[in-house]
């Protein structure tokens, strides 16, 4: 009896393991790149420098798993993590938001990009994750035009 139980308890761990992990069995996984630039060619710079993939509700991404990336302060590119370091997103349709401040310790005071970026309700931009997708491409009114 005692094998049963510790059967039992092993079986759950394992499908409360692979059932939290994004990248378990059945969670297809896609690499994005891409490149944050402003209209004038310039890249957003500060000391938080990020794009955020934020999930679209209903969509595909049934896990609801946000993906980011640092934005490079020299060419303006990134690369989407999930859960390790460029692993990329699940497959699905996301809203993109970008974090980018000035100062890290001053937090939102010093936003870098129009605050319509920041948020999934009013950012303009969304992009389906899927295989064989091409590099993304973001170009962002400067703050202030």
């Amino acid at each position: 009896m005692s094998r049963t139980i510790l059967g039992l308890v092993c079986l759950a761990v394992v499908v409360v393991f692979l059932g939290g992990c994004p990248s378990g069995p059945g969670v297809d996984m896609v690499k994005v790149r891409g490149t944050v630039r402003f209209t004038d060619g310039s890249v957003p710079q500060g000391d938080v420098a990020t794009v955020v993939f934020d999930p679209v509700a209903g969509g595909a991404n049934q896990l609801r798993k946000v993906a980011t990336g640092q934005i490079n302060a020299q060419d303006g590119s990134f690369e989407l993590s999930t859960v390790r370091p460029g692993d990329g997103a699940i497959v699905g349709k996301y809203k993109v938001t970008f974090e980018v401040y000035k100062n890290y310790m001053a937090g939102r005071g010093d936003l870098m990009v129009p605050e319509k970026y920041t948020k999934p309700e009013t950012t303009p931009f969304e992009v389906t994750v899927e295989p064989g997708m091409k590099p993304c491409e973001f170009v962002l009114d400067k703050p202030g035009t």
